[in-house]
């Protein structure tokens, strides 16, 4: 089992935070060159579409390590108090 530090905790968060927001701009430039791109150059729009997928799960991935980290703090509350 590996060892638990308190002073992670903040990174962690930190860390999750970035990753959603990183993963929602990519989100937000894909759709763009979609909306934007439609009577343009098909494989824009068809890389726009292929990524918007990967910062899905991007996002996806650091929404589950900042639920991680909530019950990670949560145990570490249980155990000290």
């Amino acid at each position: 089992m590996s060892s638990l530090s308190i002073s992670s905790i903040p990174d962690a968060f930190q860390s999750a935070q970035l990753g959603i927001r990183r993963g929602l701009a990519g989100i937000d430039q894909d759709a763009q060159v979609v909306a934007n791109g439609v009577s343009g150059n098909i494989d824009a729009v068809a890389g726009a579409l292929v990524d918007s997928l990967q910062q899905r799960l991007a996002v996806e991935a650091s929404v589950r390590m900042l639920s991680t980290v909530d019950r990670t703090l949560g145990t570490l509350v249980d155990v000290k108090a």
